[in-house]
This record gives C-alpha cells, structure tokens and sequence, in this order.
C-alpha cells in the first residue's frame, strides 16, 4: 500500500502523515534476493518514474512565495537550495555507483536512479528561476556530509579500475554515505519539515507535488539501498562494522543542518518551530540502522 502523504490534501491526518510519510521507503523482505530487488525497482523506475518536471505548474507558488513574511522567504530559499545542491552534486558524481555493482539489473536499476537525479535538479532549477527569481542558488542549509561525496566517488572507481580485493567494502561504505545517510536520513527529514512548515498550511501546491515525485523516486533509491547495505551486513561482519562506522562518522555533520538561525545581510533569521530538524533527523537515522541490522 502507498502510505505517502498527498502533500496537497490538507484533510489528512497530519499528525500522523507529518512524522510517518518518509519512512515509507520501498523496502522488501529482509530475504528477498539482492538481483531480484533490483528488477523489481527497475520494472517500477520503468513504469512509475516517468514525471516530467516541466509539467508542474508553479505560478501559485510564486504568488504565495511574494506573499509569505521575510522570514519564511529566507528559510524556503535556503531550504530549497540545500536540496538543489545536493541533486546537482550527486548527479554529476553518482556513475561510479552504477558501474561498481556487479549484475545487470542491479546497474539497470541503478542507472534509472542516475536519470532521476538529473530529473531532480531539473525540477529545483525550475523552481529557482520560476518562483524565488534567481538562476541558482546563492545560499543553502549546511550540508558538510555532500563535501566529501566526489572523494567516494573517486575511491569507487579507483577500486573499480584496479579490482582491488577493498571493492566490495568500498561499495558498502558509498552506498552507507548516499542512500544511507543522504538520501535516506537528511532528505527524508527535508520531506517532514516541508510538510509540517508549509504543505500542511496549503502553500506551496507546485513544491508539493514536485517533492510527491521526488519521495516516490528516492523512496525507490534507499530501498534498494538498504537492501544492499543489509545483504552485504549479513553476509560479513567486517562490512556490518564498516555501517556502523560510516553512520556515526557523519552524524555530528548531520545534526548541524537544521535548528540554525540563518544570516543573510546581517539579520538573522530563526528556523520556523515546526522545523524540528535534528529530533527528525534522529528518528530518521535510528530508523536506517533498524532497516539495516533487524
């Protein structure tokens, strides 16, 4: 069943839709075959990831952005361009991903996830210059975890290059940085934020629908990601061990993306009270491991 919250009803339940939505990544059996999980999202990339960013209509959402208090346009283009940086970033970097896995379908599947990162910052780029009127963005939400994605890139395709016997661990270690961390911990707490800030309150229709096909492709993306970090967990302690390192080497650099009062020309700006950055960002991390290691 599709639990996601249909960020442009209003009449959900919020108070469970808030907290809950994100979680609903597309995970299967703790058994199910690591092949056949990546057929299984390839046929679903296939068939459901085909929306087009360009079909979205924004014109409300600059209506309501000139609309909003100084303080809410402040957070919204740092919010927003946090999450423009990072589709940009990954999607330059992420092909090292899809050729370091080793079947057909698990680089087919992957190879979709490389398209709708493309897709993704379509979208933002779209949203910048349509409704917060600049080309791209010129300040963002700390994001320290992304500064060392282009060296796990290199590190992948070194060891793809060489064959090194370190190829699988490196494998795992990417894969724990991105869909584990990135994708799975801090834009799932962007999901809830987005919600509880502004989609539950009715604004924003086109940033709701557009993050809609956002979080049904990523959900996608952390699925087959947790299925590969507990495949390769349950096959061998050293690389369970690796996880766990990779997650707490980068949890204090999470924590400081949210719940930071923002700068701009000497003012300062506090986060909005529903934001709840780091108690969701939490949640979200302790749900990643349970994924993982249950």
């Amino acid at each position: 069943m599709d639990t996601r919250y249909d960020y442009q009803d209003t009449d959900q339940d919020l108070a469970l839709s808030v907290d809950d939505v994100v979680d609903d990544i597309d995970l299967g059996e703790p058994d199910e075959p690591l092949d056949e999980a990546a057929y299984r999202l390839w046929r679903k990339a296939v068939t459901f990831g085909t929306w087009n960013p360009a079909d979205i209509d924004l014109s409300r959402d600059r209506e309501q952005f000139l609309s909003l208090e100084r303080p809410l346009q402040v957070y919204l283009e740092h919010f927003c361009g946090a999450f423009y940086n990072a589709e940009e970033n990954v999607a330059k970097v992420f092909c090292p991903w899809v050729m370091s896995v080793s079947t057909t379908w698990q680089q087919a599947y992957l190879s979709t996830q490389l398209m709708e990162e493309f897709k993704h910052t379509d979208f933002f780029a779209r949203y910048f210059k349509e409704v917060l009127g600049i080309e791209k963005p010129t300040r963002a939400l700390s994001n320290p975890v992304h500064e060392s994605l282009v060296d796990r890139a290199e590190t992948l395709l070194t060891s793809y290059r060489s064959g090194s016997d370190d190829r699988t661990l490196h494998l795992v270690e990417a894969f724990t940085h991105y869909q584990g961390i990135i994708e799975g911990v801090q834009a799932n707490a962007g999901y809830q934020i987005f919600l509880a800030v502004f989609a539950s309150k009715g604004m924003l229709p086109g940033l709701a629908e557009g993050f809609r096909s956002i979080q049904r492709d990523e959900g996608r993306h952390v699925g087959f990601g947790m299925q590969l970090l507990r495949h390769y967990a349950h096959q061998n302690p050293l690389y369970a061990e690796r996880i766990r390192a990779v997650y707490n080497e980068y949890l204090p650099l999470i924590q400081v993306r949210y719940g930071v009062p923002l700068t701009v020309n000497g003012e300062v700006f506090d986060p909005p009270a529903e934001e709840r950055g780091r108690e969701r960002l939490m949640k979200l991390y302790e749900r990643r491991l349970k994924d993982i290691f249950s």
